[in-house]
C-alpha cells in the first residue's frame, strides 16, 4: 500500500515533469487554465559566489554534469545556496486550500545561463509516503516559501541545478501542488484537493568569480 501510494506521488512528480513545461513564460502560468493561483520567485539576494570546492572550472563543470549518469558520483555534490523566495498568490475572491508540503508536492528549479547545468538524480528514497499539508491563503494574499539551494524535484532531492562559471542567470520554478477548491480540469487529488502545476516567470542573478 506504502509503495503503491509513493509510486502516485512520483508519477505526480514526472507528469509534472512533461516535455514543454519547463519552458520559461513571460508571466506566471497555471494548469489547467483558470487555477486562481500565480506563481513567482523573488530573489532576495541576486548577487552570488562561484564556489567549485577546489576543483577547477572545467573539473567542477565535469563533475556535476555527470550527476544522473552512469558516469555520475555516488551523491551529488551540493547545489549552490540561495537566498529566494516563492510567492503563491490567490488570484480568486474566495479563500482557497494550497498543499505546501508533502510527498505530493514538488518543486522543480531551472537554471538558465551560459554555465548553466541542470540534473535529474535518481538516488534512493525511503518508502514511507510523506502526507500533504496545507495552507489557506486569503483572496488576493500570498503565501511565501522559502527556497535556500538550487536542490529541488521530489523531497528536494532528485533535481540539481548548478552553475559553472560567472555570468548573468535566470531562475524559474515550476510546483506540482493541490488545490481545494479543486480548479475545473484538474487531476483529482486526495480530500477533495485538485492536482496543478504553477510555473513562474524568471528571476535574474548574478555569478561573480570568487576572490
Amino acid at each position: 500500500m506504502v509503495r503503491s501510494i509513493l509510486a502516485l506521488a512520483v508519477s505526480f512528480w514526472l507528469a509534472g515533469s512533461a516535455p514543454g513545461e519547463d519552458k520559461k513564460p513571460d508571466k506566471p502560468k497555471a494548469d489547467p487554465e483558470g487555477t486562481p493561483l500565480e506563481l513567482t520567485v523573488t530573489a532576495k539576494e541576486t548577487k552570488y559566489t562561484l564556489d567549485t570546492g577546489g576543483l577547477s572550472a572545467a573539473d567542477y563543470k565535469k563533475m556535476v554534469e555527470s550527476v544522473g549518469t552512469k558516469k555520475g558520483v555516488g551523491r551529488p555534490p551540493a547545489a549552490p545556496a540561495v537566498d529566494l523566495a516563492l510567492e503563491i498568490k490567490n488570484t480568486s475572491d474566495k479563500p482557497v486550500k494550497v498543499w505546501e508540503k508533502g510527498d505530493p508536492v514538488v518543486l522543480t528549479l531551472d537554471l538558465k545561463g551560459k554555465g548553466a547545468v541542470n540534473a535529474d538524480w535518481n538516488g534512493p528514497m525511503t518508502l514511507e509516503f510523506r502526507l500533504p499539508s496545507a495552507v489557506e491563503i486569503q483572496p488576493g494574499k500570498t503565501h511565501t516559501i522559502p527556497v535556500k539551494s538550487l536542490a529541488s524535484g521530489m523531497r528536494g532531492a532528485t533535481h540539481y541545478s548548478y552553475w559553472t562559471e560567472p555570468g548573468e542567470y535566470e531562475i524559474s520554478a515550476r510546483l506540482r501542488t493541490g488545490v481545494s477548491p479543486a480548479p475545473k480540469g484538474a487531476k483529482e487529488g486526495m480530500d477533495g484537493f485538485g492536482v496543478v502545476t504553477l510555473t513562474s516567470p524568471a528571476v535574474k542573478v548574478t555569478v561573480e568569480e570568487k576572490k
